[in-house]
């Protein structure tokens, strides 16, 4: 396992990003205490945060969770809050929402996950 934390500051476009294209796994609370959990995909991501495409969007300010797989043996979890909600720029109508990171964690995954059991 490897850990990242960082302190939240708003910085936008200040770290590499890494091209992925990949399906998302996302959680928060609702104000209702409610838990809630959306699907996404992920086109890049960096240490400070990631834009997840959705159909469904956590409020602005939302804590949230993510589970991003970045390889058949690997995968990243992420918490940060929600800091931007909005159509892409394309115009093709998508919807997401961008994440502040507050911390990553990379787990490998053991062989039985790995093979689906």
């Amino acid at each position: 396992m490897i850990q990242y934390r960082r302190q939240c500051t708003p910085e936008s476009r200040k770290a590499e990003r890494f091209p992925l294209d990949v399906p998302v796994v996302f959680w928060w609370t609702d104000a209702n205490g409610v838990h809630e959990q959306g699907e996404g995909r992920c086109y890049d991501l960096s240490e400070l945060g990631v834009f997840v495409f959705a159909s469904a969007c956590p409020p602005e300010g939302t804590h949230v969770g993510l589970r991003i797989p970045v390889s058949q043996a690997l995968r990243m979890e992420m918490e940060g809050s929600v800091v931007r909600i909005g159509k892409v720029r394309s115009g093709d109508g998508r919807t997401g929402f961008a994440i502040l990171s507050e911390g990553i964690v990379l787990r490998e995954l053991d062989q039985s996950v790995r093979e689906g059991n």
